[in-house]
């Protein structure tokens, strides 16, 4: 059975992923306001769990890589998932291409899962 979401939820919880690309993009580890407090963040091999590990990741994400991500294109929906295509800009001067995929719940993030993408 497809599960029907309102159109308002999901401008809401867009609203919810660009405010967390919005933050990361300032370098600004408040992104973490934006997840529940057992929210889970995967990917890579590792899970981090809570907002405590969560937010330990992304200083030191901040402070050893300083991403820059855009989004690529338009975010996909399905029910309480969003999908979004990102090209992260790094201040060495690479970039990374990847896929994210949100589950928001309540207005909050419940789980952030990234994925690397190779042409």
């Amino acid at each position: 059975m497809i599960e029907s979401t309102p159109a308002s939820a999901r401008r809401d919880s867009i609203a919810v992923v660009n405010e967390y690309f919005e933050r990361m993009r300032a370098r600004d580890p408040s992104m973490v306001e934006l997840f529940h407090d057992n929210a889970c963040l995967v990917g890579l091999g590792k899970v981090m769990q809570g907002k405590t590990e969560i937010l330990e990741f992304y200083r030191h994400i901040i402070e050893t890589a300083g991403p820059t991500p855009q989004i690529i294109g338009e975010p996909l929906t399905a029910g309480p998932r969003i999908a979004v295509e990102i090209l992260i800009e790094l201040a060495s001067g690479g970039t990374v291409h990847a896929i994210d995929l949100f589950e928001i719940e309540d207005g909050r993030i419940r789980s952030l899962s990234y994925f690397l993408a190779t042409h």
